[in-house]
């Protein structure tokens, strides 16, 4: 398997400091997150980020609400230690894994979440992995913890979606033709832009970005188990999908 990209410290310390930047709407989506978590009562108990990265958001969960705990799940060491540092304030509240998405993390889970979060990571697994990733995320809730997966979203129209990855393209060669990115993070807005723009329509493989409709992902919610599904928030590209699960845990299994 190729060296991960995002392993790389260069570029994860390089979207660390440009994330906010790099994403056009990175901190409303962030409050949209915190504020369906508020809603769903989900404010008392375990939240699992998964992709979590640098730990930006959990770092908000935390200071918000004194009675979270919070795991970070990421496949990036390099991202892990930038959270690490930045969330080493909150002492035990705080725990590290490294693993992939793609793989079955529900064994580091030790108790039902109150939430599960995720801030543009999951459009990288492809249609099966999303799947089986959203019915991991079911198994470790407890009932009526909520799932906020905060993503890149597929528009219904072709040359809808056409249209919103190119005005991200034209936003990246801003930052970088007036370098407000680092030279890592610049190659890897081309890169993005090269994928997405110059080959778009072309093949998709787990590690891509495989943007899916929030109809799609909705779809395999239901069939995970979630019974209350919705998009609460969406801008141009990005979308919040919602479930909750509902009912209580199997104590059979």
């Amino acid at each position: 398997m190729a060296e991960y990209r995002w392993n790389q410290s260069e570029l994860a310390a390089g979207y660390n400091v440009g994330a906010t930047l790099v994403h056009p709407h990175y901190v409303e989506m962030q409050d949209a997150i915190l504020a369906e978590m508020a809603g769903a009562g989900a404010t008392d108990g375990l939240v699992v980020d998964l992709g979590g990265g640098s730990g930006r958001l959990i770092e908000r969960v935390l200071d918000r609400w004194p009675d979270t705990t919070a795991l970070i799940v990421d496949q990036s060491q390099a991202f892990l230690d930038l959270a690490a540092s930045r969330l080493e304030r909150f002492g035990e509240r705080t725990s590290f894994v490294f693993r992939r998405l793609q793989e079955d993390w529900r064994g580091v889970v030790t108790q039902p979440a109150a939430a599960i979060v995720s801030m543009s990571a999951i459009h990288h697994l492809d249609p099966d992995e999303k799947q089986q990733c959203y019915q991991r995320c079911f198994d470790s809730l407890r009932p009526g913890g909520v799932l906020l997966n905060g993503d890149e979203v597929r528009a219904e129209l072709d040359d809808v979606y056409r249209e919103q990855v190119e005005c991200w393209a034209e936003h990246m060669q801003t930052l970088i033709e007036s370098e407000a990115v680092t030279p890592a993070m610049a190659e890897a807005l081309r890169g993005w832009r090269k994928q997405n723009v110059e080959e778009f329509g072309g093949s998709r493989v787990s590690g891509d970005d495989c943007h899916e409709t929030s109809d799609s992902q909705l779809g395999y919610f239901a069939q995970a188990g979630f019974e209350q599904t919705s998009v609460p928030w969406r801008r141009e590209l990005w979308a919040l999908l919602k479930g909750v699960r509902v009912g209580s845990v199997d104590s059979s299994c």
